[in-house]
């Protein structure tokens, strides 16, 4: 029997490995999902509870799939309200208005603007994307640097980079708020999600791997008759 919160949010931790930079030159592959579970049910009920509406939050591949652009928001506006630390919350809604961000990068590619009166995204930026739309960072490269990139990664099709860079904002945004939170479930909250992009992008270079040696098989054998079939 596990006794005070700390000692269980000891426990979990020293459970786990410490989590280097994404694409740094280490040599480290981040634990399973089976690991990251099994430290996560030292939890006790209600910050297991706490988790499940984090998660939720963040990947809304939770939530139903026929819901609507419109529900969805909704749904993530009430799940973050939710979210009793004032520390989480923030975090929750930078990586929402990143999101928010990239969702109006693409309704710009395919040329589907917001309709007036619709939910399309969470954050204070919503009013300035769409008074700004066809700025390439829709007129916050100022403040958003990664804009600019994104942007010309969506034009280019490159949505394997795209996506890494998503990630990288994503770790940078946790970087920036390291120091301010208390030990305790916010600490073990942002090992959860540090893990979760590194294991996105782990996963994502696997498949980049496969893709690149099924397309050198390919290239040697274009022109050549197949002995096997």
């Amino acid at each position: 029997m596990i006794g005070s919160d700390a000692t269980r949010y000891t426990l979990l931790l020293s459970s786990l490995p410490y989590l280097p930079p994404p694409l740094s030159r280490q040599r480290f592959i981040p634990p399973s999902r089976i690991q990251i579970d099994k430290a996560l049910a030292l939890l006790d009920e209600a910050d297991s509870l706490r988790m499940q509406r984090i998660n939720e939050v963040l990947h809304w591949s939770h939530l139903p799939i026929d819901l609507d652009d419109d529900t969805l928001v909704r749904r993530a506006a009430e799940l973050m309200a939710t979210i009793e630390s004032d520390f989480l919350r923030q975090i929750l809604l930078e990586r929402l208005v990143i999101r928010s961000f990239v969702v109006a990068l693409r309704r710009r590619e395919l040329e589907r603007p917001p309709q007036p009166g619709t939910r399309w995204g969470i954050g204070p930026y919503l009013g300035r994307i769409l008074a700004n739309w066809h700025d390439p960072a829709f007129g916050m490269g100022h403040l958003f640097g990664w804009l600019h990139e994104a942007s010309r990664l969506l034009r280019a099709g490159d949505s394997l980079a795209l996506d890494r860079l998503i990630m990288m904002e994503n770790w940078r945004c946790l970087d920036r708020v390291e120091e301010r939170h208390e030990f305790g479930f916010d600490a073990v909250a942002l090992y959860v999600m540090r893990w979760d992009i590194l294991d996105h992008l782990e996963r994502q270079q696997s498949a980049a791997a496969v893709s690149r040696f099924e397309s050198m098989v390919n290239q040697a054998l274009s022109g050549h008759e197949l002995v096997f079939s």
